[in-house]
């Protein structure tokens, strides 16, 4: 009887463990469920009929709302860590700058229904823009430009201020083109594209090769991780901090050729892979906060008059189902993926939720 009893007691203890396997496994994959159906993507439009402005959707591109209305041109939005605010870049003040094309303004910071924007970088003397978050949400990077006419080039450095805009300081301090900082989920480091070399003070009419380099938060310990002679950059770190997206014209033919791709590569810079595969421009990518997809920029669209027309992308993180998500005739970009992510119950037994970008997701839950 002791032997029949043990045997039906493993029975029960295994039907125990296999449904409490079950339940772990459906709580898991409904929570994965609600984050994705609560992630929004912030992105600029010229739909509007304005210079840009930035807009919000949900992840199939259903619910476009704007969220600023200004004159004045405003674009690269990026969800702080709690999502309860969004930086972005506008020109709505005076001291704004035109150089070599390419306009540059202030950083602004607003709540994430757009209300009370607050210009975050006024005190500089300099235009500013392309900021990141720290995971933290204590600081800010962002890259802030400088015009030496004697040699008439543009140039810029990645700095770090505080979220309210206070201490700016200047991380990279180098005579080049140093731009889209993106700060790692673990706060440890921070990727950006520079077209810096050892030669730069005598080879100022040098042909430009943007490389993505990864350094300490304080500026130390900087590494190139491409190493190629195309020019690579836009690099956004995946949740886990394990890859880095990137933009890359490696695969162009010729120097007439246009093409940019999406690349994924490890952490380090090592097995960079190909995702787009497609002859138009993908570049600005960003990832979904679970790090199942990357929403990206793309011309590979044709308005009714044959124009080629700026679409944003969500494909697979690796690269199938590429999905356009905007189809719209006026210009969508720089998009910017955040989340509504499960923090813990309070203590009326509430869920605590907040606006933002999962940085880390393992199978122990969401930090």
């Amino acid at each position: 009887m002791k032997l029949v009893w043990f045997k039906r007691k493993a029975q029960v203890d295994y039907l125990h463990s296999g449904l409490l396997a079950l339940v772990v496994c459906l709580l898991l994959a409904s929570t994965s469920l609600a984050q994705l159906a609560d992630t929004r993507i912030a992105f600029m439009s010229t739909r509007s009929e304005r210079n840009g402005e930035i807009f919000v959707m949900n992840p199939d591109g259903k619910r476009v709302r704007r969220l600023t209305e200004h004159p004045q041109y405003d674009a690269a939005p990026v969800w702080s860590p709690d999502g309860q605010k969004i930086t972005f870049m506008s020109f709505r003040d005076e001291h704004r700058i035109q150089v070599g094309g390419i306009i540059l303004g202030d950083i602004y910071l607003m709540n994430s229904d757009g209300t009370n924007p607050i210009n975050l970088t006024q005190s500089m003397e300099r235009p500013e823009g392309a900021s990141s978050w720290s995971p933290d949400g204590t600081q800010i990077a962002f890259r802030s430009a400088k015009y030496f006419r004697w040699d008439n080039l543009f140039h810029s450095d990645i700095w770090v201020m505080a979220a309210d805009g206070g201490n700016p300081h200047n991380l990279t301090n180098h005579h080049a083109q140093d731009s889209s900082p993106d700060w790692s989920p673990d706060g440890m480091q921070i990727a950006f594209h520079s077209d810096r070399n050892m030669d730069w003070e005598f080879n100022v009419h040098r042909e430009k090769n943007w490389e993505v380099f990864v350094m300490n938060p304080d500026g130390t310990n900087l590494i190139n991780i491409t190493n190629h002679p195309a020019g690579d950059g836009s690099p956004a770190w995946s949740p886990d901090g394990r890859q880095i997206a990137f933009s890359s014209t490696r695969d162009r033919n010729d120097a007439d050729d246009e093409n940019v791709e999406i690349y994924v590569m490890n952490a380090d810079g090592t097995n960079p892979i190909n995702l787009t595969n497609h002859p138009a421009k993908d570049s600005s990518p960003d990832w979904s906060p679970d790090g199942l997809q990357i929403v990206f920029t793309s011309d590979r669209d044709r308005n009714d008059d044959g124009t080629k027309n700026i679409e944003i992308y969500v494909m697979n993180a690796d690269g199938t189902h590429p999905i356009n998500i905007t189809n719209h005739p006026k210009r969508d970009s720089q998009p910017s993926w955040g989340s509504v992510r499960p923090l813990g119950v309070s203590s009326k037994g509430r869920l605590v939720t907040l606006w933002g970008k999962v940085k880390r997701v393992n199978t122990y839950g969401v930090r």
